[in-house]
């Protein structure tokens, strides 16, 4: 599998637990804010014998292994190297665009994940804005939103970043958009609504960003970062129907 970033240890990523985190090359979304040009550039590529030698020789440290990216559901030998991992007796945490339901299914069906983060990125009235793509990717992520309830553990997960909407503004998000968000997700929730983080957009630099739009050197100055407030008024119209929901520091 190919895997173009590896961050040995990390407390952050993997909620209780001491993981190792690979990320995966390759994306099927275009977001503008986007600040992973590098990693999804594929340009750089560990090899998977080295990754899973570092894991054995950290077996009594280790907890678990996270996978992000980029989009780590586009790897086709996903299930092989996931089936390595839990071989291993490490937990497995996929952070995932919710685009690819097939695969996401059939990672649950065969018992190779333990935590899934998915990413909720806007209201469907904005997805094409904030993903760069037009083609049935709302009917996908809907069928992801009912799949990822089956996981042991699970999260939604909304980053607040500049939009540039249908009047060519650069715009953060509303709180009637925040509110159509909310609602969508909740219509497709079976169970007992989970945890959804409200997580702030940072700019880097234009080496960074996807879109150099976005980049610091280009932004105006109240743009550079999403505004406590705005963070606030998200998290509030989440938590009318996610009591769990919380601004991830």
């Amino acid at each position: 599998m190919k895997i173009s970033e590896f961050i040995e240890e990390s407390m952050l990523d993997y909620p209780g637990k001491l993981s190792a985190v690979l990320f995966t090359p390759y994306c099927n979304y275009k977001c503008p804010a986007c600040h992973a040009k590098q990693i999804i550039s594929g340009e750089k590529d560990y090899s998977e014998t080295k990754i899973l030698k570092y894991l054995d020789s950290k077996k009594k440290w280790i907890d678990g292994v996270v996978l992000c990216g980029g989009e780590p559901t586009l790897q086709l030998d996903l299930h092989e190297f996931l089936k390595k991992i839990k071989g291993r007796g490490l937990a497995v945490k996929l952070d995932t665009n919710g685009s690819n339901p097939k695969m996401l299914s059939s990672l649950m069906k065969e018992n190779l994940l333990d935590y899934i983060a998915m990413d909720i990125k806007g209201p469907p009235s904005l997805y094409y804005d904030i993903v760069g793509k037009l083609n049935s990717l709302v009917s996908h992520v809907e069928k992801s939103i009912e799949i990822v309830q089956k996981a042991p553990d699970y999260e939604f997960r909304t980053t607040v970043a500049p939009i540039i909407k249908k009047n060519g503004k650069m715009e953060w998000m509303t709180k009637d958009e925040a509110r159509e968000m909310t609602k969508w997700v909740y219509k497709n929730i079976w169970s007992c609504p989970g945890k959804w983080y409200i997580q702030k957009f940072v700019a880097r630099s234009k080496d960074e960003m996807l879109d150099e739009m976005f980049c610091k050197e280009n932004l105006t100055a109240e743009m550079h970062e999403t505004p406590h407030a705005v963070l606030e008024m998200v998290k509030n119209e989440v938590g009318e129907y996610f009591s769990r929901a919380k601004i991830r520091e």
